[in-house]
Order: C-alpha cells, then sequence, then structure tokens
C-alpha cells in the first residue's frame, strides 16, 4: 500500500484563484496508547546499522512499501532525526554541530574535543538486595560541585524485618560524545506490528482517512 494514497484530498484555491484539489499530508492516526505494550501485537526489532524504515519493512513484512508501518508503530514523524543515523551520518552530524566549539574543521579535532569535553556529571546507585540478589541501578544527573565533593563506596542498609541491601555510590563524567551517542543508540529498539495484523491496519486506517 503506497501510503500518502491514503490520505484525504482537501479543496483549495490557488494563487490565481483556480480550484486545486490537494493531498492534506498533515492527517494523523495514532495507536491507542494502551495497545502500545501488548505483546501479542508487537515485536521488538533492534535497528542494524544501516537499516532504515524500507529496509526494515521489507525484512520483516516483505514489502519495503510498509515502510509507513514501521514509522506508524513507532510515531515517528521525522525519519530524520527520530531514526537512528548510522556511522558516517553520526559522523557528519558530530563536525556539523560541534566544529565551531572545537575551533577547528578537522574531524579528528572535533573528536577529540567531545571526548574531552564534559556533557554532564553524573552518580550512579547500584542496590543490591542481598537475600534476592535482584540489583537496581539509578543514574541521576548531577552539578560539577556535588561531582567533585560526592563521596564514593558501599553502605550496608539493614531493615526492621532483619533484610539488608548492599548501596553502592559511584560518580562518573560523561562527555558530549558519549551522551550524543547514548542519544543515537537509545533510538534503536522500535516495535514492529507482528505482520499477522498488517493489513488489517492499512485497510483499518483507509478506513479512518476516509472519514
Amino acid at each position: 500500500m503506497l501510503y500518502f494514497q491514503t490520505l484525504p484530498k482537501i479543496l483549495t484555491n490557488g494563487y490565481k484563484g483556480n480550484a486545486l484539489t490537494l493531498t492534506n499530508i498533515m492527517a494523523r492516526s495514532e495507536i491507542i496508547p494502551s495497545l502500545l505494550n501488548n505483546p501479542a501485537l508487537f515485536y521488538k526489532y533492534d535497528i542494524q546499522e544501516g537499516d532504515t524504515p524500507e529496509i526494515v519493512a521489507a525484512k520483516y513484512y516483505g514489502d519495503s512499501y510498509r515502510y509507513w508501518l514501521v514509522l506508524f508503530a513507532n510515531q515517528i514523524t521525522d525519519p530524520q532525526w527520530d531514526w537512528p543515523l548510522n556511522s558516517k551520518e553520526f559522523d557528519v552530524y558530530m563536525e556539523n554541530k560541534y566544529a565551531s566549539d572545537a575551533a577547528n574543521a578537522n574531524s579528528a579535532s572535533v573528536l577529540s574535543y567531545t571526548l574531552a569535553t564534559p556533557a554532564y556529571y553524573q552518580q550512579t546507585l547500584t542496590t543490591v538486595d542481598n537475600t534476592t540478589l535482584n540489583t537496581t541501578i539509578t543514574n541521576t544527573r548531577i552539578g560539577q560541585y556535588q561531582y567533585n565533593t560526592l563521596v564514593t563506596g558501599a553502605n550496608v542498609v539493614t531493615f526492621p524485618d532483619g533484610t539488608s541491601s548492599t548501596q553502592t555510590i559511584s560518580k562518573s563524567i560523561i562527555s558530549i560524545y558519549d551522551s550524543e551517542l547514548s542519544i543515537n543508540e537509545g533510538k534503536r529498539n522500535i516495535n514492529l506490528i507482528n505482520s499477522v495484523y498488517a493489513s488489517e491496519i492499512e485497510s483499518q486506517l483507509k478506513s479512518l482517512m476516509r472519514t
């Protein structure tokens, strides 16, 4: 199915007053939020290096024109920035964004600058239940002064019922490069609508866009 062919038409006037029929590219539909965590409806997928929505659609649905299903399932309206950049695109993005800060357009200089310059400071609290050994890790952004004065180390906390947990505080400096990379990599885990329902969703979209 060609996505843009399903969108409704609107009648408007051109600059000379002549009637024009245009495709309403602003028309939208969305998945009911309560369904987003339904394991029967969605399949988890990690975007691979070089994947595009069209490639993912061809892999999973056998039809690259179902790229819109990939975007629709994740409410992606701007594939350029909501989709993870490949390694080459990421390098270009970093150079364009930080060349002036690095005072040099040379890619090696930009890389050195972004690796050496903090984006933020972070406190990590690791809690281990000493009975079940379940581990919880909580990361919190902190200021530079708090980072410099933060006391790190481990401490055992005992509760009234006799159980205990070990809490370990550590701190780290997150560089600009690692921060940007983390944001980009965080976009890789997406939902794919189960192929069983693909045709049905296409039919429902066509119906919605006609109303």
